[in-house]
């Protein structure tokens, strides 16, 4: 059990995919789920990128910056973090920094003295950290990610420059940090860089603090070619292993498939010594395995791992972010998918925490969380019989 005063949702989904599957462990851990508001915001600020990564969550958009400001973004970031617990985090998910972010950085600040506030950044802030040092504003921690060495890095994300911008990125992380500020990384696993850890360690920066590995989230049907076969995960585990033996290394997934492969890399028996002896955490199970911090989020109890503010001032579910705006305002995908599942409410001053989020574990729960739990419960099942 979690160091909380009752059960959680995470406390439930452990016990139930362990092998206690009775109905009322499902309802006890929605029931729980609805009283969970995650401890992180995370904030789209702009949905138009530099980048076109192959492997990005995030398709092509236009600038989401005059509709931020036509939506009021700015207040309903002031209106939400106004009402979360003490110790916020804060995560400047989406895709690049703009200066018109300072007002609501700042606003943050202001408001909650308690909050660690971070920025997942390509490099490109680079653009406009004049003016973020006139500012005053400091970040805790900024996310730079190394898809591999410069040629790999390159090809994964469409561009001849990125590799250059990350690293100039990560030098002058300390220009926008405060002084205790951190900076990591992220290597994203894909079909492109899976041979490529070891070589990406050899490369990576005095200045990487936590190193992330990641497998792809295909949530968007198109990325999903990228996603690595049980062959090309057993030779990206062996280097994890070999990698972690010099720099720790976190590897965090999304994906029960991935649970799965590891458990074929390692051996049965001593996955499941791992797994069981896991630490539960808010959103998270969390073990180590032949040497390896894995951390997994599973997706039938998502929307407790961050409230997320889109760039239009919407509080949507977790996913809806590989759809655009267009998309997600029309309420129907490119692919005919309704997309009104996605959608909990627009934000404003008037706006409860409380009551958008017990609406979108609801939403959750009806909507996705089903097919979501008989896949986890699936895959241990294949675990267990391995």
């Amino acid at each position: 059990m979690t160091e909380y005063t009752k059960y959680s949702s995470m406390d439930y989904w452990f016990s139930y995919v362990l092998g206690n599957q009775r109905k009322e462990i499902i309802e006890k851990m929605y029931e729980a789920l609805s009283t969970e508001i995650p401890k992180i915001v995370s904030i789209v600020g702009e949905r138009n990128c530099n980048l076109q990564c192959q492997h990005c969550i995030f398709q092509k958009e236009q600038s989401s910056e005059s509709i931020s400001r036509a939506n009021g973004l700015a207040e309903a970031v002031r209106t939400i973090v106004k009402q979360m617990e003490p110790n916020l985090v804060v995560v400047h998910e989406g895709r690049i920094f703009r200066p018109a972010h300072l007002e609501w950085l700042q606003a943050i600040r202001k408001i909650r003295s308690d909050s660690r506030i971070g920025i997942i950044d390509n490099g490109s802030y680079l653009r406009n950290i004049d003016q973020i040092e006139l500012s005053g504003f400091r970040f805790n921690w900024i996310d730079i990610s190394i898809d591999g060495p410069r040629d790999m890095h390159n090809s994964q994300r469409n561009s001849k420059a990125s590799f250059a911008q990350a690293l100039a990125g990560i030098k002058n992380a300390y220009r926008i940090l405060s002084t205790d500020g951190e900076v990591n990384s992220l290597f994203t696993l894909t079909q492109i860089n899976h041979k490529s850890i070891l070589k990406a360690y050899e490369i990576l920066p005095d200045e990487i603090k936590q190193w992330h590995i990641t497998t792809l989230t295909p949530a968007r049907p198109e990325i999903k070619y990228l996603a690595l076969t049980e062959d090309e995960f057993f030779v990206s585990w062996d280097q994890i292993c070999q990698a972690n033996l010099k720099h720790l290394i976190f590897f965090r997934s999304y994906v029960v498939d991935d649970l799965l492969k590891i458990a074929k890399a390692t051996g049965k028996a001593n996955f499941l010594r791992a797994f069981q002896n896991a630490k539960v955490d808010f959103s998270s199970i969390s073990f180590e395995v032949d040497g390896v911090q894995v951390v997994y989020y599973p997706q039938s109890v998502s929307t407790a791992e961050t409230f997320l503010l889109d760039a239009d001032a919407y509080y949507r579910v977790p996913y809806s972010i590989a759809y655009t705006l267009d998309e997600l305002n029309r309420g129907v995908s490119r692919h005919g998918e309704n997309l009104e599942k996605y959608v909990i409410g627009k934000v404003d001053a008037s706006s409860s925490l409380k009551s958008l989020y017990e609406k979108g574990v609801a939403q959750w729960k009806n909507n996705f969380a089903k097919e979501a739990l008989k896949k986890e419960v699936l895959i241990f099942k294949q675990i267990k019989t391995l």
